[in-house]
């Protein structure tokens, strides 16, 4: 395996439409930001990580938890642009640069280096993960996201429609006669990768589908899927925080 060099930068912002300053809502005891970081910073092949944020609460918080922290122009349209953006002014010099999610409090640093591992192997411009989609309310959900792969793991196209279409088979039917895969929005960049994104213009299909990542699929960029076991859960409402709250609980995750 190649050597890594690499990065690990979670965007937060602390506006959100749908969950009133979700990086900060307590889950098992700590802030979200605080457990998603306190998880990624386990990663035996990230150099550092590193939080980039839009307001000085976030920034405070951090601080007190020690993790470390940059503040980032609140006016910067995606997360991808803000994990450049820090990239840059911290003065980093890693040539992978991962995107986590920083509403992800499952998401744990032994997928981050899986998918690094594979990344390593590839010569895919980005890797991101994947996971098996056995919820009939998931695949026709337009949140979740979709991906078809080619037989090399490589994305053809992400889509919040259900993809493949099953003509022949009625709806209620897809799940148990196609294997339909779920996109986690984590990503690993290469630098050129994430350089390019951050310079072109937002794209037809991404400006369609509202999914930053088909900027760089237009651009014939290669996306490297990664398939993850676990059944990760994003904070986007009220209803997936208590969920995640029962989970962490349950299983004796508080710390």
């Amino acid at each position: 395996m190649k050597q890594l060099n690499a990065i690990g930068i979670i965007p937060a912002r602390y506006a959100s439409t749908r969950l009133q300053a979700k990086p900060l809502v307590d889950i098992g005891g700590i802030p979200l930001i605080i457990r998603v970081w306190k998880n990624i910073s386990e990663s035996k092949l990230l150099k550092r990580v590193v939080v980039a944020t839009d307001d000085e609460r976030i920034l405070e918080i951090c601080n007190q938890y020690g993790a470390e922290a940059i503040l980032t122009p609140i006016e910067l349209v995606s997360g991808t642009d803000r994990v450049y953006n820090a990239y840059k002014k911290i003065g980093a010099s890693e040539e992978i640069i991962v995107n986590i999610q920083g509403d992800e409090p499952l998401l744990t640093y032994d997928i981050v280096d899986n998918l690094l591992e594979k990344f390593a192997l590839s010569s895919a411009d980005v890797a991101t993960i994947i996971t098996k989609i056995n919820d009939e309310k998931e695949l026709f959900s337009g949140n979740c996201v979709k991906v078809v792969i080619d037989k090399n793991n490589i994305a053809i196209y992400f889509s919040r429609s259900p993809i493949p279409y099953l003509r022949d088979k009625a709806k209620s039917e897809w799940i148990e006669n196609a294997l339909f895969w779920k996109h986690i929005g984590i990503y690993a960049y290469k630098k050129e990768a994430l350089e390019k994104f951050v310079n072109l213009p937002v794209s037809k299909y991404e400006n369609l589908e509202k999914l930053e990542q088909l900027r760089l699929l237009e651009e014939n960029a290669k996306y490297l899927c990664v398939e993850c076991n676990k059944k990760l859960i994003g904070v986007d409402t009220p209803e997936d925080l208590e969920l995640v709250r029962k989970i962490i609980i349950n299983n004796n995750l508080t710390k």
